[in-house]
């Protein structure tokens, strides 16, 4: 499918190390990165363990692909054992940087990149301590993200909860830890709110129409949701969820148990990004009633086309931000009752297009990855002529 040479060895500045372009909010931020290097002239390549996926078609055909050798294990076992075989592409290839796309591959690219002259950079796509958890479990995985940022060259954080927890005093305090904005709001999605902001407001009437947007599986805890709908069936709504996983039977069987299969409907992976931007736009609100998140790409995209949003308190880093769309505050993860409060709240309570889309601004997609590329020319100095793509766009200015 992809073209990849085997006899280039010269150093290049940044190699993106993806596990595979599945369905996942950190799969898409990885591409976007990667082809948005490759637009502003810096050399890049992606190194993927599988080649196929949902987000496969995303890739710019003139990107380099390499595949990074692993055996056939589950995902976790798999980046375990495929160490070595990284670890000896990072010393052949040289790249100035490897980043990791999330939580799951920061640790094998610190390794891999340790004792060379590449610089690791880790990215946290998800909460470091899940809500909920407490005591020796909380403790071993604060412990484990800081040795983490601690061997890695620079970690990117998505909010300031995270980014003390990483640079807090002691020996594990990490070397060098940014805030970042997701670059989520793509151009379409932006497209999608002006127009939304330049019609007449919807009317009030029903049928309401509602949007769930992500993998069916156990972190995204859609039937909180749909136990919360099954108490509004005063409320004519009808909802529409796009994703798929291995709960997709468990969810349409406890449609019919709950008496609302009618009014759901399941679209399976929406992997268009202008369908997507069609279905955000066209909702009254996205429901997010995640167990953890990091900070929540659909969410965002919602808010940037224009879509007011409910949610659970799954991440911090979520409560700023809801706070400046006027949208309800999250409510307790897993209360069905809470979350149908809310959303009746926020069908009442629409907020103006341009405050929803005014409070994710600094997530724009090519905002948010110029502000990458000039942390990444930064870590490593952009006086060589491997960054002059960065340099002619502008971007250290």
């Amino acid at each position: 499918m992809f073209h990849t040479p085997h006899w280039v060895t010269q150093a290049f500045p940044v190699a993106i190390y993806l596990h595979e372009p599945g369905d996942g909010g950190l799969d898409r931020v990885a591409i976007m990165l990667a082809n948005h290097l490759l637009r502003r002239g810096i050399a890049v390549e992606l190194w993927m363990t599988r080649m196929d996926g949902p987000a496969a078609g995303l890739i710019d055909p003139s990107l380099r692909v390499r595949r990074v050798p692993a055996p056939r294990l589950t995902r976790r076992l798999s980046m375990i054992a495929q160490f070595p075989a990284l670890a000896a592409m990072v010393r052949r290839h040289r790249p100035d940087i490897l980043y990791s796309a999330g939580n799951q591959s920061n640790m094998l690219c610190a390794l891999a990149a340790w004792g060379t002259a590449t610089q690791a950079v880790s990215r946290i796509s998800n909460p470091i301590v899940r809500p909920g958890q407490t005591g020796l479990a909380a403790w071993l995985r604060r412990s484990r993200f800081r040795v983490i940022s601690r061997i890695s060259a620079m970690t990117i954080a998505m909010g300031e909860a995270d980014r003390q927890m990483l640079a807090g005093p002691g020996p594990l305090a990490a070397r060098r830890v940014i805030l970042l904005p997701r670059p989520t709001v793509t151009p379409m999605l932006e497209r999608a709110g002006r127009r939304r902001g330049d019609c007449p407001p919807p009317s009030p009437c029903p049928p309401r129409h509602l949007l769930m947007v992500g993998r069916l599986a156990e972190q995204k805890d859609h039937a909180t949701a749909l136990a919360a709908l099954a108490r509004l069936r005063h409320v004519d709504w009808r909802l529409k969820i796009a994703g798929q996983g291995p709960l997709r039977q468990e969810l349409e069987r406890l449609c019919v148990q709950l008496g609302i299969a009618e009014r759901v409907e399941f679209l399976g992976f929406v992997g268009d990004q202008r369908r997507l931007a069609e279905l955000m736009a066209q909702a009254d609100l996205l429901l997010q009633p995640s167990r953890w998140e990091g900070l929540v790409a659909t969410m965002i995209e919602a808010l940037g086309c224009g879509t007011g949003v409910v949610a659970t308190d799954s991440a911090p880093d979520i409560h700023p931000l809801l706070a400046a769309a006027g949208q309800h505050p999250p409510v307790p993860v897993g209360d069905a009752a809470a979350f149908a409060a809310a959303i009746l709240w926020a069908l009442a309570h629409p907020s103006p297009v341009d405050r929803l889309a005014g409070a994710v601004h600094d997530h724009c997609a090519e905002r948010a990855l110029d502000a990458h590329v000039r942390a990444f020319a930064h870590l490593v100095g952009s006086d060589g002529v491997r960054w002059s793509g960065a340099m002619q766009n502008g971007l250290l200015r």
